[in-house]
């Protein structure tokens, strides 16, 4: 199995939030008054870092996994897809055209014609669009991370890692650890974005939430290579 590259650019995103955990880790725990504006930042830049990047990493992944699918798809009956991957790319992709971009104002629906056309001839074609498989809505939380993996006819995608994640991650979990730590270090980001308050934060729960992501990536990214494979050899 390899690594793909998004995941080795996550690890280099992980060892950046190191770096910064080290500077912070040089002032006192609790930091004195004069510290505190520097031990904010610090904790309040790895809360962010760690979440961007994990985000960042789940679309870069997808879309690199299911490249191999695409440089294939001239060979593949793509008809023998899981029926959650063809509603999901057919009914994505246009309702993509329909809309226009993501995160953008829409342009005027004259204009959208053209986008339409295109992607009704790139489904009519067989070529798969891998970018519609991996919108995370801005926000890698565990509900929408089970919906982009269900979308790929993975189900309940933290239940189908959960023994591999405890041998890892060194002992037993409760069965929705990984949904609930994952869920909380999102919500860690969304607090310090919002209010600018990372004091409550600890060393150790950033400490932690560095270890959860390295070990939840590394798996996801071994189960969708493995799921590609198996779906190039189903679809030949």
């Amino acid at each position: 199995m390899t690594n793909s590259a998004a995941y080795n650019q996550f690890c280099e995103s992980l060892e950046m939030a190191k770096e910064l955990l080290k500077i912070e880790n040089s002032y006192k725990n609790p930091p004195r008054l004069h510290e505190q504006k520097a031990v904010q930042g610090l904790r309040g830049s790895v809360a962010v870092l760690v979440v961007a990047a994990f985000e960042s990493y789940l679309r870069q992944m997808i879309e690199e996994r299911l490249a191999e699918l695409s440089a294939k798809h001239h060979h593949l009956h793509l008809e023998r897809l899981p029926d959650n991957m063809r509603v999901t790319h057919v009914y994505n992709s246009l309702e993509r055209a329909m809309k226009g971009p993501l995160y953008q104002d829409p342009p005027p629906k004259i204009q959208r014609l053209v986008d339409i056309d295109r992607i009704c001839r790139v489904l009519i074609s067989g070529d798969i669009s891998a970018s519609v498989f991996a919108d995370t809505g801005g926000n890698p939380s565990s509900k929408n991370l089970k919906s982009l993996f269900k979308s790929l006819d993975l189900i309940d995608i933290t239940s189908r890692i959960k023994l591999r994640f405890d041998k890892k991650w060194g002992k037993p979990t409760a069965q929705t650890f990984i949904d609930d730590k994952l869920q909380e270090i999102v919500n860690r980001r969304h607090i310090v974005a919002h209010t600018a308050d990372a004091l409550s934060i600890s060393r150790t729960d950033l400490k932690e939430s560095l270890k959860f992501l390295n070990i939840l990536a590394e798996l996801l990214d071994k189960e969708l290579e493995n799921h590609v494979k198996q779906l190039i050899k189903a679809c030949s």
